[in-house]
């Protein structure tokens, strides 16, 4: 392993953290999400000077503001946009983006599987068919709101969902490999 494998390390941990306390407690702490970002940035700048400034808040705007208009529309909670900027600094640009989308997706899967198990999915489906038909038919948007206590309106630890999506990520662009060959070589032994 090399200095270059740290800032995976130190993002991996804080990782798993943040899906503990996320399941646990339903919450991010700004404690973890802020230091975080700061030790991200600090990191890339340590590794790649100036230009590792750069990159780190271009991950950062990028996790902050591709995950805003979901806090802004209630589906997800400001810790969750928080931890996803932090994990901006760490990945830089463009990496970030595909942390991004890969964590969505993994939250849309995850969602809608505990909607299913929680026999929630076809209120859930039945509600938002009518809102499409209400916008094919009238050319016009009504937000059907779901009945209190409907399996929808529950917590959701999307702080799991960013970790699964962020290390698919890192597998992805190839910085998981450092620590996949020691894993190999423990095995071998």
């Amino acid at each position: 392993m090399t200095v270059e494998s740290v800032p995976t390390a130190v993002l991996s941990s804080i990782l798993i953290l943040a899906a503990v306390i996320d399941m646990r407690q339903h919450r991010l702490p700004n404690i973890l999400t802020a230091s975080a970002a700061v030790l991200g940035i600090i990191l890339r700048c340590w590794l790649q000077g100036w230009s590792g400034l750069w990159d780190g808040l271009a991950g950062f705007s990028t996790g902050l503001m591709l995950f805003l208009p979901f806090y802004a529309g209630r589906w997800m909670g400001a810790g969750d946009v928080k931890l996803m900027a932090a994990v901006g600094t760490f990945l830089g640009w463009p990496d970030s983006l595909l942390a991004v989308g890969l964590s969505t997706g993994a939250g849309s899967i995850a969602a809608f599987g505990l909607l299913a198990v929680r026999g929630g999915l076809i209120d859930y489906l039945r509600r938002y068919w009518l809102m499409a038909k209400c916008l094919f038919f009238t050319g016009g948007f009504a937000y059907i709101p779901p009945k209190a206590g409907e399996t929808s309106t529950q917590l959701f630890p999307f702080g799991l969902a960013i970790a699964l999506g962020t290390f698919a990520a890192l597998g992805w662009v190839g910085r998981l490999d450092p620590f996949l060959e020691i894993l190999g070589r423990l095995n071998h032994e």
